[in-house]
């Protein structure tokens, strides 16, 4: 016979089997803003990937029709806005700008902001920063 041991069925040799409103909670928790998908995964003491996994599966109403502001807010993560760009002539403020993409440097004026990035940063991680600076 199977145990019930946080939120889900356990059989000894077995995978554990999630119940759908156990799986649907923990992807609810991941759309709360601010939310990270591995600390909600952390918590729950189950796999990142298995959770982004659920996500997908949410979206797709695997587990119910989805809230619709989390479709939304899914879609537009998946879009890439196009940012304006412009091409301006050759000045002592583009050569400290040679230097600095020498130091692995990436600089982005917003209206509002500036945004200079030293260092490697994951696409994940830029994508979120010009998102949320552009908005």
């Amino acid at each position: 016979m199977a145990d019930i041991v946080d939120g889900k069925n356990e059989a000894p040799g077995r995978r554990p089997n999630f119940p759908r409103e156990f799986k649907r909670q923990l992807v609810e928790q991941t759309f709360e803003p601010g939310a990270s998908v591995s600390l909600v995964a952390r918590r729950n003491d189950i796999n990142t990937n298995l959770l982004f996994r659920w996500r997908r599966q949410y979206l797709q109403g695997v587990f119910g029709a989805p809230h619709p502001a989390h479709v939304q807010q899914q879609s537009e993560v998946d879009v890439a806005p196009f940012l304006p760009v412009s091409v301006v002539a050759e000045t002592e403020t583009s050569m400290s700008m040679r230097e600095a993409v020498s130091e692995n440097v990436c600089e982005i004026e917003f209206d509002r902001a500036r945004l200079r990035i030293r260092g490697n940063v994951s696409p994940d991680m830029l994508r979120l920063l010009v998102r949320e600076l552009s908005r």
